[in-house]
Order: C-alpha cells, then structure tokens, then sequence
C-alpha cells in the first residue's frame, strides 16, 4: 500500500540527514517521489538525467566540492547503466565518494510484473551485495524509514562508499502538483535553451585558421588551458591521456595538482561530474577537459546538462580523432559531423578553434555556459605517467581546494 507521504519523505528522512540534492532517472516506482521533487525543486536541487551514470557522477562531483551527500535515483533495469562510474570512480575501492542511492524495484520476487523485469529484479540486490555497496529495502512506513535512512547515511559517509535503498513498488503515495506550478516548471525548461554562437560551423574550411597540419597536439592545447586558470578555478579532466598529460605537466612545472580533478576512472562521465562539482563551487570556475571519445560516449547527458548549465562551467573537448590510450583507434565519426553535432547543443555559447590564438581568446571569452573544440594532431607521448598517489589522497587534496560551510 502507497502510505509514505513525498513531502514528508523529503522533508524528514532526506534533508533531516543533510541530503537536499536529488539526480536521476524516472522510475514508476519512485513516481510519487519524483512528482513532489519536480514540482517543488528547481535546478541544480533536482536533475533529471539522460542517463543513470550521469546521475552517479553528478552526486559524485557533487560530494567532492561540498562534502553532502546527493541521491542519485534510478530504476532497477537501469543499475547496469550506473555500474561504470559507481564501480571505476565512486566505489570505496576507487575514489570512496559517499552517496545515496534510490532504486526502483521492478521484478520483485513474488509480484507479478513485466516480462523485460524477469532477470533483473530478481538479481537486484545480488548485484549490490556483489559490488559491496550496503543496502536496505524500503518498509512501507515512515516512522521506519527514518532510522533506516540515518543508518545507512552513517554507513555511507564512515566507508566511503555509495549505499542503496531499495524501493519496491507501491511505496510512496502520489502526489499532485497543480496546473501552476506545472506552468510555470514547463516555461523555465523552454526557456533555458537559447544561445550565442561564435563559430558554430560544423564545415572546417568555414573556421580553419590555416591549411595544412594542424599546428596543435593535444598536449600543447592542454598545456595553453592551463595556463589560462585563475587562481580560483579548478579542472576536473577525463579518464586516460588527458588526465594523465595534465598529471604531467603540472609535476614538471611543479604546479600543485591539488586543483585537477583527474578522473582516472570511469568513461565518458566527465562532464556531469564536472557539473557535480560546479554546484558547490561558486567562487571560480570549473574547466571540464575531456577528449573527443569521451565525449561520445555520453553525449546525451552535454545534451541535458548544457542547457540548463551555469556560467562559471566551461567545457573543452579535444578533437583529435582517435582513441588515443587505447591503442589510436579512430573514433567513429568524421570531424565534419563531429563538429556539426557539437555544434547543435544547447550552451550559450561554443567555439571551435585549432589554434593557439584561437584557444586562448575563447578561453578568455567564455562568459556562460561554453563548449570548446579545439581541432588537434595526433602528436602523442610514447609514455605519459600515471598518478603515483592513490585515488584516496587525489580525493582529499582536490577537496581541499573547496571551503566548506
């Protein structure tokens, strides 16, 4: 029987614990929940993500430049998307970022549901209990939800680790917004997506600053970004050479690191875990550096997020069309395309330049929510280093960038 009230959810169980924050990815089952949020909750409090690994990601960077924790909601079927960030970034084991974790309970033993259900609700929590993320199902009252919810906030933030509660169906109550509020939520989603472009062109020849070799190498774009931080930014950098070229430099300028966030797990999550962190850094800005493979492989999450995204996040993508850590495979799209598709999301405003100069005046004029391409050749280092600290004390010297309230 649906007895919890969402209201009294939110209001005792979460932000009773600290939690105010909630991403994800509708389920039927949390749909009572999800209606209250969506009415009552604004950006960046309430996030619907494209994906669920998004939602993991945006709790995490979340966590990093606030020490809160964030739910990051989902449906069962959907775990399997979040595995990548939970399992490479967030995981005691890894990184350790503390979050909670609202799943949906499809395919419950004992209760008839849909056939796609079959296999993965049974196995639901064998899943959790596998990757040693602790859990607890959902009663159907609120007076045990609550001791419920404390406990596993206190195992969250004592392991280091994400916790789950499981939700079976028929929990929550509905709950009704009125014909206002739905109003005036759909005029702000409408609303939140114009923009300025600066050449957004996807043809090369339209924007090519010069013929031939393309004078810039990924790490020499790296290495003019930044160059271009103030004191106060931070970067928050994409699995393999990106993160690994910037570990580099700033060791061989011996630069403290304490200010990049080098995600040396997980793939193609940068941008939402820079967004993450973006929430609770509101004195500088936040340079999310990612290679052009990373960015496709999520890039519906840069379709949601941009739109909506702050002005002090700026993001640069390095295109130099191959896989590069992997071997140089080529990524699968041509860079006419690429740009054509870049060029299509919703920032407010976006620059594609392969130069140095080029590089340097959009850095020096992203204003709002920006996206970067910078055209690159496949120069590459034989050998990049990789971090020789562990992922725990990457963790705490990033965070103690931030001033916590």
């Amino acid at each position: 029987m649906a007895n919890i009230d969402p209201r009294l959810f939110y209001e005792k169980v979460l932000v009773d614990n600290g939690i105010t924050h909630a991403f994800g990815v509708p389920d039927s089952c949390l749909k009572g929940l999800l209606s209250y949020l969506y009415a009552t909750r604004d950006v960046p409090e309430h996030i619907v993500t494209a994906s669920e690994g998004a939602a993991v990601s945006l709790a995490m960077g979340y966590y990093l430049s606030t020490q809160k924790l964030a739910v990051a909601y989902m449906q069962n079927s959907g775990l399997a998307n979040s595995l990548n960030p939970l399992q490479s970034m967030a995981a005691k084991e890894v990184f350790g970022i503390p979050m909670l974790l609202v799943i949906g309970w499809r395919g419950r033993p004992g209760e008839h549901d849909e056939p796609e259900h079959a296999l993965a609700g049974p196995c639901t929590l064998d899943i959790l209990t596998s990757n040693g993320f602790p859990y607890e199902v959902m009663p159907d009252s609120l007076p045990e939800v609550i001791p419920m919810i404390a406990r596993l906030v206190k195992i969250a933030k004592e392991g280091c680790t994400p916790v789950a509660l499981v939700v079976p169906n028929h929990r929550f109550a509905p709950y009704r917004q009125d014909e206002m509020e739905q109003n005036e939520k759909t005029g702000e989603i409408l609303n939140g997506a114009s923009s300025k472009i600066y050449k957004g062109l996807s043809r090369v020849e339209d924007w090519r600053s010069a013929e031939g070799e393309l004078p810039l190498s990924r790490e020499n774009a790296i290495r003019y970004v930044l160059k271009q931080l103030y004191p106060t930014d931070v970067t928050v950098s994409s699995v393999g050479g990106s993160s690994r070229e910037i570990y580099m430099i700033q060791k061989e300028t011996g630069e403290d690191i304490s200010r990049n966030f080098l995600s040396i797990g997980a793939m193609g999550h940068t941008y939402p875990l820079a967004y993450g962190v973006q929430i609770g850094h509101s004195s500088g800005r936040v340079i999310c550096i990612e290679g052009d493979g990373s960015f496709l492989m999520h890039v519906s999450n840069v379709a949601v997020l941009a739109a909506h995204a702050p002005p002090n996040l700026i993001h640069v993508v390095i295109h130099n069309r191959i896989h590069c850590s992997t071997g140089c495979q080529p990524i699968p799209i041509n860079t006419e395309n690429f740009l054509s598709l870049a060029g299509s999301l919703p920032y407010k405003q976006r620059f594609f330049v392969d130069s140095a100069e080029g590089l340097i005046q959009a850095c020096e004029w992203a204003e709002e929510s920006t996206l970067i391409v910078v055209v690159v050749n496949q120069s590459v280092r034989k050998e990049l280093p990789r971090p020789a600290e562990h992922c725990h004390d990457l963790r705490d010297s990033f965070m103690s960038s931030f001033i916590y309230n």
